[in-house]
């Protein structure tokens, strides 16, 4: 289960999901974050048609974040339209009204399949089915209310060496971050540091971008135009599919301010903070291509 703000990286996080066999996706939602949460869902619902997994539902969830903002604003990698300009057939429409409030859990939905769920619903669904692993791409203002439903909860944010800005998925939504912090479901964190490091050569991005397959071609040229050819939030999958890749520690977590980092009084919690960068970009490249053809 992914909770995604699709710009570039969340794509290819999407398209990983949807071309490993090690996983399997059974539902997406969408916040508030590097584009509106209504943009992100149509960005999800073209790239998983695009990947041809029609049956995974794409929910809207929160359209403002906690304290009522918006999107991120100013010049991005992603840019406006959050898949830095890569042509995207749409998927389907989205159906419904979006909805403005924080505590949004729909009924907007698009998708391959349209379902009316909310973003509660799609995750206590796929629940039935066995164990969830819920990854959070995005900023948090989804996750206070999924993350308790999930087995398993991987965040992407954070830091452990400040950087400026602060990491972006923590800092959008400070009073979300806190809430997970303080709630009782464990987490592993995938931070920034580790996320900067795991970057596709350009040789495989060419590879990808002349594949016979329309999930890897997309995968190459959102590569091809993403910054450092970084794959992003997809590595927080390769984490899931490749744990050995990864080195995970526990640190003691905290807000200060809005920065998501290491602080004496902060919650233990399992943070990635080493990988085989080289070995995680191959994995993903990999998976996309799919196995060989034999001639």
């Amino acid at each position: 289960m992914l909770d995604v703000d699709t710009g570039i990286d969340d794509a290819l996080a999407l398209l990983y999901a949807a071309a490993s066999p090690a996983l399997d996706l059974c539902g997406v939602t969408t916040v508030v974050g590097n584009v509106p949460a209504g943009v992100a869902a149509r960005n999800s619902a073209a790239v998983l048609a695009h990947a041809g997994a029609h049956d995974v539902p794409v929910v809207t969830g929160a359209a403002r974040t906690t304290s009522g903002a918006g999107p991120r604003t100013g010049p991005t990698n992603h840019g406006p339209d959050g898949l830095g300009g890569v042509p995207v057939p749409p998927g389907p429409e989205t159906t419904g009204p979006e909805t403005t409030g924080p505590e949004t859990t729909g009924p907007e939905t698009t998708g391959p399949e349209t379902t009316g769920l909310g973003v509660a619903d799609v995750v206590e669904a796929a629940g039935a089915g066995g164990p969830v692993t819920l990854v959070g791409l995005a900023p948090m203002t989804n996750l206070t209310a999924l993350a308790p439903l999930a087995d398993e909860v991987v965040v992407l944010g954070g830091e452990l060496a400040a950087g400026d800005p602060p990491e972006f998925n923590a800092a959008h939504d400070p009073v979300a971050t806190a809430r997970l912090l303080a709630g009782d479901r464990s987490f592993t964190l995938y931070v920034i540091d580790v996320f900067e490091r795991v970057s596709v050569r350009p040789e495989d991005v060419a590879r990808l971008r002349s594949s016979s397959r329309p999930a890897a071609r997309l995968a190459g040229e959102l590569l091809a135009v993403r910054r450092g050819r970084l794959v992003g939030d997809a590595g927080a999958l390769v984490l899931l599919t490749h744990p050995g890749l990864f080195r995970v520690e526990p640190r003691r977590i905290g807000l200060l301010g809005d920065r998501l980092t290491e602080t004496p009084g902060g919650r233990w919690t399992d943070v990635v903070v080493g990988v085989d960068a080289a070995a995680a970009a191959t994995a993903y490249v990999d998976a996309l291509l799919g196995p060989a053809v034999p001639l």
